[in-house]
């Protein structure tokens, strides 16, 4: 929503065939327009903040998890495909063997790729008690986060904004045409038969 020259004639020029709801749709327009600028500045704000507690959680987790490498145990389900022949890239449950801290050698249910077999090698991660979780968090995964964040509380102000500006502007479309039909009724009974 930009501010247009017009608009602003429409608000400070005195013109008898501006009526009051033609000023009032102006400024209404202006004020969004502010409004979703101003929002800009705590929409980065809230980003910086998520960017910042990912970087954290990224470091706090780099500190205590480890990779290691894990042997399957049993084949995983074979790969689905799609009617059109492209195979899904589903994630599966299977039974697995790793090293963990302190050389103690473990078994438990690992997170892989559809369609292994018993025997192949997987790249896991290790909380520090050598049970698996999700990789660490990366600083890319806590930019984009920051960015989501800052760009979705922007774009919902955004859209709440205009939506109030729009359903303003709509009722004031309808009152107009109103007035406009009494005026011409107005006009039509004073009108002088032929």
């Amino acid at each position: 929503m930009k501010a247009r020259p017009e608009i602003v004639t429409v608000i400070t020029r005195r013109n008898p065939l501006i009526r009051w709801s033609d000023r009032l749709e102006a400024a209404l327009m202006i004020g969004a327009v502010l409004l979703v600028l101003l929002a800009i500045p705590f929409a980065a704000a809230a980003g910086s903040g998520a960017y910042a507690e990912g970087r954290e959680r990224a470091v706090e987790q780099a500190a205590n998890r480890q990779e290691t490498t894990a042997v399957l145990l049993a084949d995983a389900p074979p790969v689905h495909v799609r009617l059109d022949g492209v195979p899904l890239d589903e994630k599966v449950e299977v039974a697995a063997r790793w090293t963990g801290p302190g050389g103690l050698i473990r078994e438990g249910v690992v997170t892989v790729d559809a369609g292994m077999v018993t025997g192949n090698e997987v790249r896991i991660w290790l909380d520090a008690l050598g049970h698996p979780v999700e990789a660490p968090v990366t600083d890319t995964d806590a930019l984009s986060q920051g960015i989501g964040v800052g760009t979705g509380l922007w774009l919902g102000w955004l859209t709440l904004v205009a939506t109030v500006f729009l359903a303003c502007r709509a009722a004031l479309g309808r009152r107009r045409a109103a007035e406009w039909a009494r005026e011409w009724q107005r006009i039509a009974q004073n009108r002088p038969a032929a």
